[in-house]
């Protein structure tokens, strides 16, 4: 009898394992994908909407069912009984399990009341669209991104300060425009490299940094940066990510479920967590996807495939993207050509490769190589266009 394997979540890290399984121990498993949404959702390009240069990408779940081998059940995991090897979910339905893995994501939450959170959502994109339409027509000059402390990714802000910028300059708009961050430096989990290249195009691009300091809203329109006070008209926010506080499984006082280096849920049997569920600190599309490869290296292994476990061993990848330029970046590596292939936004050893055969059967545009010169110094190197 197969390892009754189920994978709850319909996000990156949910695929990759899926894909994962499929590859490593195929038919020693069977696979359930308990997620609500009837596809997946590629987030980390939602940044080039507001501007009108692209969006998040949507790829069916029925159809990547079909390709892996799963069977997808609507719905969203409520609690987990680990005893009795069932999960309960919002609506109420129990399903069983030999082994469960909970790639469902964080909560986000708005962390300032006075500002828009961008989450990538469609109505994000909307409001973002709007500003954006403010910024060129002149009606609005003054704006302020800003990194909330706590759990959060703060890539997407730099993306959406730089590109208001550039967009700003091509309308001969005076936008004034602030990045306040807890950072002590621009992106300094990717190293010195990468964080002293983003604070150089940060510098060209006229972006003022406030770093290595809490924002505090005063009141709407009005924050203060330390010792400095910012007026704004508009102030825009990453979202603080809480965890999900399921029902049945350990967790830290945020919500988070612990986990090991073989991404089992610490004191829960047979149960496995990947991604911003868990309470590794760092919630990234690449970090999430890591974590269900090495989920799924030792479910398989139990299943009686011939592989070895291999424990999660974080590598960080990140592209800074633009409408006309990427930065790739990598644990102490920073470069305008990519630093891992497929150059994806959400580095996936299964999924990205996966993602790219979908986009080519459906005749999406892949990049077209270009030359262009690191802002620091470094020779001129290719990258991707978008365009």
């Amino acid at each position: 009898m197969p390892t009754t394997v189920l994978i709850a979540g319909g996000g990156p890290a949910a695929i990759e394992a899926a894909l994962a399984l499929d590859r490593l121990a195929a038919g020693r498993v069977a696979m359930t994908l308990l997620a609500p949404e009837a596809d997946l959702t590629y987030r980390p390009l939602s940044v080039l909407s507001p501007f009108a240069a692209g969006g998040a990408t949507t790829y069916p779940l029925d159809k990547i069912a079909a390709d892996v081998g799963f069977t997808h059940v609507r719905g969203r995991l409520a609690a987990v009984d680990p005893d009795a090897h069932v999960v309960t979910t919002v609506a109420g339905e129990r399903l069983a399990y030999d082994v469960l893995l909970i790639a469902s994501g964080a909560r986000p939450v708005e962390p300032f009341p006075a500002a828009t959170a961008f989450t990538g959502s469609l109505t994000d994109q909307e409001r973002l669209h709007g500003i954006v339409q403010d910024i060129e027509e002149g009606y609005l000059r003054k704006i302020a991104f800003v990194v909330p402390p706590g759990s959060t990714w703060p890539l997407p802000l730099y993306e959406l300060a730089l590109m208001l910028a550039e967009r700003a300059f091509q309308m001969g708009a005076n936008a004034e425009i602030h990045l306040v961050t807890p950072e002590q430096a621009p992106l300094e989990i990717f190293g010195e490299d990468a964080s002293a290249e983003l604070s150089f195009l940060l510098a060209e691009a006229g972006i003022m940094v406030h770093s290595g300091v809490d924002a505090v809203i005063e009141a709407p329109g009005r924050l203060r940066a330390g010792d400095t006070t910012i007026e704004v008209e508009r102030i825009v926010s990453a979202p603080r990510l809480a965890g999900p506080k399921l029902a049945g499984l350990p967790q830290d006082p945020d919500g988070f479920l612990p986990t090991d280096p073989l991404a089992r849920v610490i004191g829960a049997p047979d149960v496995y967590a990947a991604g911003d569920v868990t309470d590794y600190p760092v919630k990234q599309g690449g970090i999430a996807c890591q974590q269900a490869d090495a989920a799924a290296s030792d479910i398989a292994a139990r299943a009686g495939a011939p592989v070895t476990p291999e424990p999660f061993t974080p590598v960080l990848r990140g592209m800074l993207l633009t409408e006309r330029w990427a930065r790739y970046m990598r644990s102490g590596e920073v470069a305008g050509r990519a630093l891992w292939w497929p150059p994806a936004k959400i580095a996936g050893r299964e999924l990205a490769g996966y993602l790219e055969g979908l986009d080519a059967a459906a005749g999406r545009p892949a990049g077209t190589p270009v030359n262009v010169a690191l802002g620091t110094g470094t020779a001129g190197v290719e990258v991707l266009s978008l365009h």
